[in-house]
């Protein structure tokens, strides 16, 4: 089971944080692509680069914890 904790709902934490990274990475990229007139299956290689460093900082440098039992 995941630690539960009690947070006001206008806290964000960093696993918010990383959640809404991933997508925001991809969309700005794609913006830009489009900017720059790059075809969309380039600029959303590009923009993948930085999703996957949010998902291997969330998993193996700051990986949520469990409860302890």
């Amino acid at each position: 089971m995941f630690h539960s904790e009690r947070r006001d709902a206008a806290s964000v934490t960093v696993h918010d944080a990383v959640l809404a990274a991933i997508p925001a990475s991809l969309v700005v990229v794609a913006l830009v692509g489009l900017a720059a007139s790059l075809s969309v299956s380039t600029a959303l290689g590009l923009g993948s680069l930085p999703a996957s460093g949010t998902i291997g900082y969330a998993l193996f440098y700051n990986p949520p914890e469990t409860a302890a039992e």
